[in-house]
Order: structure tokens, then sequence, then C-alpha cells
């Protein structure tokens, strides 16, 4: 447990097998009305860890005679590292839930959640996948993602919620408000809390200290993304960011800038193989080889994501085009 503001105290789950489930930050805001931003992970092992740093956070307040309440408990979004400790969290902690209307419509029935953040392979990853060994592979993929969430992160539904709110609304903690800010990109449903008078913005996955946060079909957009970034830009009296992975970010406008240039270079040098290779065009594949040419076979599967929605926004603005043949989707230039 650390104070990494003051009131504003960070639970780092741990987290195992690197890339597939990392360290995830959860903050805690105690005082007589607290609450707990994102839910982490939903193993015995992880909710006990957080169970007990709360406790020994509420012990250091007693003796300092200083009110400690926490009460409820508001996710970024609803990706399984945030939102799959929910229901552990209620049932130890005693605690409401808050969801805003977008999430409640996701983790409340298993069904809905998986058409919502399952990809299709040929248009969502622009693979073609033809004939039965393509349906075959896609069915497995999927059964596959769908077990890791289970088995890895413990991911569980819930039905019931305390409190459903709008999606961009204000909420009072300990007698301050905190604005919650639509910020999807990411995923559709994101959400992060800020606090004008501190200038203190907790923004889950938007904005994160060295890495750049992952960005891939279905639910994923790279135009919304760089909408919802430079809105956090233009926050006033933003003084420092909470991200929920990683360390605090102290110089927000310096690392809001990177992202922003990260994502304007990535657009431009996509841009550039794609013209590169203007005869014989481009397959999605192609520019992940360019741009990660020693990269291992896993990393180059993530970064397919923001390949695919980078290549569907260059469609979209009309610099680029899509040919198709029985095994490939290649992209020219659109040359004027």
């Amino acid at each position: 447990m650390k104070e990494v503001y003051p009131g504003i105290f960070l639970v780092k789950e741990v987290g195992r097998f690197k890339t597939i489930k990392p360290l995830v930050n959860i903050y805690l805001i105690p005082g007589r009305d607290g609450i707990i931003f994102d839910a982490g992970y939903g193993d015995k092992r992880t909710i006990k860890n957080v169970q007990n740093e709360i406790i020994a956070l509420k012990k250091k307040y007693y003796n300092s005679n200083k009110d400690f309440n926490i009460s409820r408990i508001l996710i970024s979004h609803c990706h399984p590292d945030h939102f799959s400790g929910l229901k552990r969290l209620r049932k130890y902690l005693n605690l409401k839930i808050i969801l805003t209307k977008d999430q409640s419509k996701l983790i409340n029935n298993k069904k809905e959640y998986h058409k919502a953040f399952d990809g299709d392979s040929y248009e969502d990853y622009l693979i073609v996948k033809s004939g039965i060994r393509g349906k075959i592979r896609s069915i497995f993929e999927r059964l596959l993602s769908h077990f890791i969430y289970r088995l890895v992160y413990r991911m569980t539904f819930i039905s019931q919620f305390d409190e459903i709110i709008e999606n961009e609304t204000q909420i009072h903690v300990n007698g301050e408000k905190w604005d919650i800010i639509p910020s999807p990109g990411h995923s559709s449903d994101h959400i992060s809390l800020y606090n004008e008078k501190r200038g203190v913005l907790i923004s889950g996955d938007n904005v994160l200290p060295s890495i750049t946060t992952w960005l891939g079909p279905p639910d994923s957009d790279i135009e919304t993304y760089i909408n919802t970034i430079q809105r956090i830009q233009n926050l006033p009296h933003l003084n420092i960011i909470l991200p929920a992975h990683g360390e605090v970010i102290s110089n927000p406008q310096q690392r809001i800038k990177e992202i922003l240039d990260h994502r304007k270079e990535r657009t431009a040098q996509t841009l550039q193989i794609i013209n590169e290779n203007k005869e014989l065009g481009t397959c999605p594949g192609d520019v992940i080889k360019a741009l990660y040419p020693d990269a291992t076979r896993v990393i180059r599967e993530f970064a397919r994501g923001w390949v695919c929605l980078t290549l569907k926004y260059l469609e979209k603005q009309n610099q680029i085009v899509r040919k198709e043949d029985k095994k490939h989707i290649y992209f020219y230039p659109i040359l004027e």
C-alpha cells in the first residue's frame, strides 16, 4: 500500500504470465464516504491481498483518529483485468457496486459480453480464413480467449448492481466533487475519474507511463482514442495522472504529447509501407513484419490489433483502398 497523492492510496495487484496478466493498480480514496476505483483480478489470493491491505490501512486511520469508510467501488471499463474482482470485493468488503449504463450492459450477461468483445477474424483482424479450417481456427481462438479469461483472470459476471449512473456525470467522495469522464477508444465503455480542484486524473488504461495502451478490434477505435487523449490534454489544472498500470505520471502534458506523437508516427509509418508497396499491395502481416522485424510471435500478434485499426482508419480517410483474393486482403494507396 502506497499513498500516491494525499488521501489516495495504491494497491498493486501482483500479475503473472507477463503480458497476459500484468500488474494492475487499484486506487483507494478512504474517508467519510470513500470509494475504490477498479476491481482487478478475481482470484481468491489476489482479493485476499487487497483485503489485507485495506485492513492495515484502516488500522492506521483509526490510530490517527481519522474517518475511514470505503462503501463503493467503480471500474474504469469492462476488460477482465479491471472488473473480475467486483463480486468478491463486494462480498468481503460489503461494497456497493457502481456502474455506468454502458458498463452495466456488458458484464451482466456472458453471452452479451462475448458478443461485444469477440472479434470477427475476417473483418476485424483483416485475415481471410476460408473453408472449414478457417472456421475451426476462428472457433478455437475464441474458445481459448474465453478459457484464459476464466482461468487466469477469474472473470465472473454480475447480474445485480447497486447503482447505475450516467456515462458522464459527477460523484461526491468525502465531500469532494469528482467528474466521471467518458473516455472511449481503448474500449467503448471506458471512463476516467477527475478531480479538477486537485488536478488528479485516475485514467484507467488510456494514459500509461511508458508503454502505449492496447488498441484492437472489435471494441477499440483509433480515431476515438485520439479524441479521448486530446480531451484529457485539455483538462483544466491537470497536475498528475494515476494510471491503471505502472507508476504515477507526474508530467501529464509531456506524456500525453508522447502518446499523440506516437500514434501520429505509427499512422505515417503504416501509410509509408503501403506507398512503398503500391504495385504488389500490402497486407496487415507485411506492416507488422516491417515494424517489428525481430519481435516474437506473441508481440506481433498483440501488434496486429492496432495495425488493423490503423488500416481501417486510413481507409476511412480515403488514403488507401483494399482488394481481396482467396487468401489475403491487400491495401493500396489512393494516388491523386
